[in-house]
């Protein structure tokens, strides 16, 4: 995690500057002052305008300029497939490129404005163009890899970034501008944004084993999360109901589970559920989608516990006695590691991210060695066999032994009870923060939310914070600046197999907690400028309405209040 501290962003204002464009796009009148912490503005100059997340520098222009349907979104051709930065700092192969982006970008401003706008390559924009282009300055540390510069001029627009990605953000920006513009013709402030992460894992994480989802809905959450600069998606692909010991549940192997890869391999395919599951030929599609929104996807298939998907078939591979519960794997079979190798050998190539979830939690407690070796044993098979990574649910408190977990596999902080994330840091382990009930959105759950908390997210929570209440702990929280951050996200678990709700109101329930926490995931405590939640709340209400290519809110366009009178 690279960020900009308030220090740096003093010096940025001592020096008067928020970043210098390459820009082919005639200058024009633009405010030459001085810069404060966040943003900087003359009498009468623009002031920040709102997005979420916010800003991280603005300074305002006068004047406006005005999208038209002449406006052409136009393509640095020395850019056009990208550069060798993209594929650098994603966990996916073959990442999208700036024509990709521009292309993503062209069908979302149709569909919010009417207008389809014309995609031209070209070094050489024209009075009234959208110019995307790379070479933002690599060195500068606070652009982040994935920040970017927005020129907002009376000649035209300019979004240059490091990476293909940085500029992609720079459009889901314009894009909020155009949504919230007040004035008719869609007329945006003039001033140039320098506009940056803070942490380099923003993430939404969703349990979709338990409650299945069509494809389509999977896509509409990338869609929502990815307005909102969400780069990580993090899909759990199999679950079970909360189990309890075998001899309290002797028909343990009736409950409903999950699997939601359906192999044609009949040795696979035989665990697929019936009701939902994704071919091969689905993840490509999906994946394939979400990179044009700028995400990554993170699979998890979760061992071993959280398994009745695989024995219920296989009961023997379950921990022989009646103490333990029956979705757990027995570590103590050999048969059943031999069994996970192929289970990952037949789905690993269907992705591409080069990181990889494991899941390992809510195991036994008295097999803790046994399950820290499992771990272990898994980051080598799949660094050795498919020169990938892994990641984990935090379990080292409740999976206590003498075994060290690798430092290199990173760690989802979800509970205090399981992980300690201070102590995993110490001990030199990558942490993500999604840090229950804070961030977890349970539907018509009793122990976590069922919607989260916006307001006291937006004014409490931070990625650095894992103990809300009790915020200046420091054996409760991290540092700001801790490296070991990599940063955080929320969670949609669907404990109660989803039958208690639709999957319209799931997705209303996670359409409505991903702004609070984008604003924090991007800029967090240090953007001093940002506005009361009072004033924040309705203008995200309107972002959220207006997303293009949304249509699990179930809102009808209409011109007027009325849809029927």
């Amino acid at each position: 995690m690279r960020r900009v501290g308030v220090t740096f962003l003093a010096a940025l204002a001592a020096i008067g500057t928020i970043g210098t464009l390459a820009n082919p796009v005639p200058a024009d009148d633009a405010v030459d002052v001085a810069a404060t912490t966040t943003s900087s503005h003359a009498k009468d100059a623009n002031p920040t305008p709102f997005v979420i997340p916010s800003l991280q520098d603005w300074k305002g222009s006068k004047g406006t300029w005005q999208l038209t349907k002449r406006t052409r979104i136009v393509i640095d051709p020395k850019y056009a497939k990208g550069n060798a930065r993209d594929s650098q700092y994603t966990f996916m192969v073959n990442p999208s490129t700036l024509s990709d982006f521009a292309q993503t970008f062209q069908a979302d401003l149709k569909e919010v404005t009417g207008y389809n706008l014309e995609i031209s390559v070209s070094s050489k924009p024209s009075k009234g163009d959208i110019y995307l282009t790379l070479g933002a300055d690599k060195t500068d540390k606070s652009l982040n890899n994935e920040g970017y510069l927005l020129d907002i001029g009376k000649k035209g627009v300019q979004i240059q970034a490091v990476t293909s990605r940085g500029a992609f953000w720079g459009t889901r920006t314009l894009l909020q501008l155009v949504i919230l513009a007040d004035t008719e013709g869609y007329a945006l402030p003039q001033g140039k944004a320098r506009d940056y992460p803070n942490y380099n894992e923003r993430k939404f994480m969703q349990d979709i084993a338990r409650k299945p989802f069509p494809k389509s809905d999977l896509r509409e959450y990338a869609t929502v999360t990815s307005f909102f600069k969400y780069n990580t998606l993090h899909h759990h692909y199999n679950d079970n109901p909360g189990m309890r010991t075998k001899n309290l549940t002797p028909n343990w192997q009736t409950f409903y589970s999950g699997f939601r890869l359906k192999s044609d391999n009949p040795e696979f395919g035989k665990y697929a559920n019936t009701d939902m599951a994704y071919t091969k030929q689905d993840m490509r599609e999906f994946q394939d989608f979400i990179k044009r929104h700028g995400q990554d996807l993170i699979p998890e298939i979760d061992s071993p516990a959280h398994s009745l998907c695989f024995t219920k078939f296989h009961p023997e591979w379950s921990i022989q006695n009646d103490t333990a519960r029956g979705d757990w794997l027995d570590l103590g079979n050999p048969e059943v590691w031999t069994f996970v190798e192929k289970l990952w050998g037949e789905f690993v190539g269907w992705f591409d991210s080069t990181e990889i979830s494991i899941g390992a939690d809510e195991y036994d407690e008295t097999k803790g060695n046994l399950a820290r070796k499992f771990v272990n044993h898994f980051h080598d098979y799949f660094r050795d066999n498919f020169n990938r990574t892994i990641r984990m649910w935090g379990s080292d408190v409740k999976l206590p032994g003498t075994i060290e977990i690798n430092k290199d596999i990173h760690t989802d902080h979800w509970d205090w009870t399981y992980s300690n994330p201070v102590d995993l840091v110490k001990r030199g382990h990558k942490v993500s923060n999604l840090n229950a009930p804070d961030v977890y959105v349970v539907p018509r759950s009793q122990s976590y939310w069922d919607y989260l908390d916006s307001k006291k997210l937006y004014e409490m929570w931070e990625p650095w914070v894992f103990d809300i209440l009790n915020k200046g702990n420091k054996s409760r929280n991290l540092d700001p600046n801790e490296p070991l951050l990599t940063g955080g996200g929320f969670a949609n678990w669907n404990d109660f197999l989803g039958e208690s709700v639709t999957r319209v109101e799931v997705f209303d329930r996670v359409s409505k907690a991903a702004g609070a926490v984008a604003e924090k995931l991007w800029s967090g405590a240090q953007n001093i400028d940002r506005v009361p939640y009072d004033d924040w709340a309705p203008k995200a209400k309107k972002l959220l309405e207006n997303i293009p290519g949304l249509t699990l809110q179930r809102r009808p366009k209409s011109k007027g209040q009325f849809v029927i009178s």
